[in-house]
């Protein structure tokens, strides 16, 4: 048996917990969610990201990146995991526990890449929804006067203009100072202020910081990801040309 102390502790330890449960989960951002009452695997590491997986499906449906600040309570017969960053607040409610465990893991090799980030760049122009629902991407090395080349232009659902960073490894705090550059480029050309995304693998804990600052945003894409929406096309290609 374990107590919500257990779940405290491990936090505090910075070691790896995974919960399977049945909970409810509510999200307030940039935008809002909610998602009614269901079983689900909930993984806390030891960075502070979080993520809720559905029993379908790789992607999490609901997850909060790394940094974030945790907080763990007990109301109504509950465990409250609240998870909180610059604005956003994510929690979730489980009413029921059916599996605990905290790990302390150590990981120490080589990552690899598949691809490129001129291959990121054709995966986000093949599939714009990798960086969000409604992106429609512009222009690709759109050049920003004085500031260098915008890896991807474009618009997002409501109109806005939208800069995307790519970089195929952690995001560090030149990146960021980078992206940052851009925008004030565009924005005395265009005459309003553009948002910013950084897309990458991972960012930095210092990079963090300077994100939740400058209003920009993060979004986790890995060039593996990237792989496999090229690869998808490279096939209906080759099925429509056979056609």
């Amino acid at each position: 048996m374990f107590s919500i102390d257990d779940i405290r502790e491990a936090v505090k330890r910075k070691s790896m917990l995974i919960i399977v449960g049945r909970c409810r989960v509510e999200y307030e951002g940039r935008a809002a969610s909610h998602l009614g009452e269901g079983e689900r695997l909930v993984i806390i590491k030891e960075d502070g990201s979080i993520l809720v997986h559905r029993p379908v499906g790789y992607e999490p449906v609901n997850w909060n990146p790394p940094n974030s600040k945790l907080d763990i309570s007990e109301e109504d017969g509950e465990l409250v995991i609240t998870s909180m960053r610059s604005g956003e607040r994510l929690e979730i409610r489980l009413s029921e526990i059916k599996h605990f465990a905290s790990f302390d893991l150590v990981d120490d090799a080589e990552f690899e890449m598949y691809a490129s980030e001129a291959e990121m760049k054709k995966a986000v122009l093949a599939d714009p929804s990798l960086i969000e629902d409604g992106f429609k991407p512009v222009e690709d090395e759109r050049q920003a006067f004085g500031s260098g080349r915008i890896d991807i232009f474009g618009v997002d659902l409501s109109g806005r203009f939208v800069i995307v960073e790519l970089k195929r490894k952690e995001a560090n705090t030149q990146d960021i100072n980078q992206l940052l550059s851009y925008v004030e480029s565009l924005e005395r050309e265009l005459g309003s202020r553009p948002r910013a995304i950084i897309a990458a693998p991972s960012i930095s804990r210092q990079a963090t910081k300077i994100v939740a600052q400058a209003g920009v945003e993060f979004r986790c894409l890995t060039p593996r990801r990237c792989m496999e929406v090229l690869r998808r096309k490279k096939g209906l290609d080759a099925f429509l040309k056979e056609r």
